[in-house]
């Protein structure tokens, strides 16, 4: 091997390490740099006023028994009983991205559906 060839050779290898090392460096700064969040959309603002819980179960079903025991195909004194049984296991509390999560009676709603 001459001199020109292993100028090459070591040109060639010291190219790929630095590479490497760039390739490195963007990988950590991804992890490192912060990802901003979504919005939040506007259905899920309104959600309290506007959904399924509110309007179908608190607005309509639990005023009517027979209603309630046809959608649920539970009676709601069932339906308290499965919730006062499952109430800790499903419940959540707020975080900084949730600061008002589904409610047990909801997740069980839900699920019953």
């Amino acid at each position: 091997m001459n001199k020109q060839q292993a100028v090459v050779n070591f040109n060639n290898i010291l190219m790929s390490l630095l590479e490497e090392e760039e390739e490195e460096d963007n990988m950590l700064e991804s992890l490192i740099i912060k990802k901003k969040r979504k919005s939040t959309k506007p259905m899920f603002l309104v959600r309290e006023q506007e959904g399924f819980y509110e309007k179908l179960i608190k607005g309509h079903l639990i005023n009517d028994e027979k209603l309630f025991r046809e959608f649920f195909r539970l009676n709601l004194k069932q339906f308290n009983f499965v919730l006062s049984l499952v109430k800790n296991d499903i419940s959540s509390d707020p975080y900084n991205r949730v600061q008002q999560p589904i409610t047990p009676e909801e997740k069980l709603a839900l699920t019953l559906r």
